[in-house]
């Protein structure tokens, strides 16, 4: 598949509820001082949506954001631009460490890392064109293989499951990946650089 609109959503383990606007002034800073590695450009705060993107952070590359999509809160990177590896299990093993990344500056935040760690052993892999990816059997046959590439990645010689999401063609095409161990993303991060 020649997909380059693609996602990672890394779920959360709040210790208590994070209040979403909190994040906004946070994601600006972000911003200011060039935290991440990508050009950012703006932050965008749909709270208003139930179960939709939460706050997001726009960035040229791909945008970021703490999203809530199917009532499950995690931090989110979805790639917006055309990515230079050659094949899709290496594109999402990019927009995995890419997630990663923010994930950890997330929990190196004083006030958030308190409420949110990310044990990383549950992640949502998922496409962003539903052009070239419909949500049907044939589209999740041509992408499985590429997820299957990705877990075996992250969690070498243990036990996770993979399974696709949603066979609702009004979904996005999405596998969710269940490991029963949660390295969290430090270790994650190094397993993909």
């Amino acid at each position: 598949m020649e997909l380059h609109r693609i996602g990672v959503k890394w779920f959360a383990d709040e210790r208590a509820p994070l209040n979403l606007l909190d994040l906004i002034p946070v994601f600006h800073r972000w911003i200011q001082d060039h935290v991440l590695d990508n050009l950012l450009i703006d932050v965008a705060e749909y709270t208003h949506m139930h179960h939709g993107p939460g706050v997001l952070i726009i960035a040229h590359e791909g945008n970021y954001g703490y999203d809530e999509t199917h009532g499950e809160r995690g931090l989110a990177y979805y790639s917006k631009q055309p990515m230079p590896e050659t094949d899709l299990a290496a594109r999402l093993a990019t927009v995995a460490r890419k997630g990663l990344e923010a994930c950890i500056c997330f929990t190196r935040e004083a006030n958030l890392g308190a409420q949110v760690s990310f044990p990383c052993n549950r992640l949502e892999v998922f496409t962003n064109d539903r052009l070239l990816a419909p949500n049907t059997d044939a589209a999740w046959e041509a992408f499985a293989p590429a997820v299957r590439a990705l877990a075996a990645r992250l969690f070498p010689g243990q036990v996770y499951k993979i399974e696709r999401r949603s066979d609702d063609p009004r979904e996005r095409l999405a596998a969710i990946i269940h490991a029963e161990q949660a390295p969290g993303p430090e270790a994650l991060l190094a397993r993909l650089t």
